[in-house]
């Protein structure tokens, strides 16, 4: 693990959330579900959020309420971080609790992003108009897949 690396985890090991976290497995997640991309979205680190993206880090990972780092930057309006997150891979039809990326930033206000999202959302429905419900049959997967673990 490169030295970049030791000092985001060392952050985030400073952290209520990542405190007892193993990051030996760059997915490791807390107790919550979230990966050390969704912490460093949050904090709108760009740096740490490409280093960790060049590591390998899970960019889609459903984390707490079913929310990937993109909904996060949606969230937040953080319209690079959203530039950075789509143009390595982040699902733009990610469902959380039912809602995608886009109407996490239409809630906020954040028009810039809808700007973006909303032709890219277009252009992949005309390609795949099936894809509105491959999402929400991955959403129901990750919500069962839940229940059983409380089993």
């Amino acid at each position: 693990m490169g030295n970049e690396l030791e000092q985001i985890f060392a952050r985030l090991h400073g952290t209520a959330d990542f405190v007892d976290t193993d990051f030996s497995d760059l997915n490791a997640t807390s107790s919550d579900g979230d990966n050390a991309l969704h912490c460093i979205v949050r904090w709108g680190d760009l740096a740490a959020a490409k280093a960790l993206i060049q590591a390998g880090i899970d960019v889609n990972k459903a984390g707490d309420l079913g929310y990937t780092p993109l909904h996060l930057a949606c969230m937040q309006g953080n319209l690079e971080m959203v530039r950075l997150l789509i143009d390595r891979g982040a699902d733009i039809f990610a469902l959380s609790e039912g809602d995608a990326p886009f109407t996490t930033a239409r809630l906020g206000g954040h028009d810039s992003i809808c700007e973006i999202l909303g032709p890219l959302m277009e252009e992949t429905q005309k390609r795949d108009p099936q894809i509105w419900v491959r999402a929400r049959i991955a959403q129901l997967r990750r919500e069962i897949a839940l229940l059983e673990g409380k089993l």
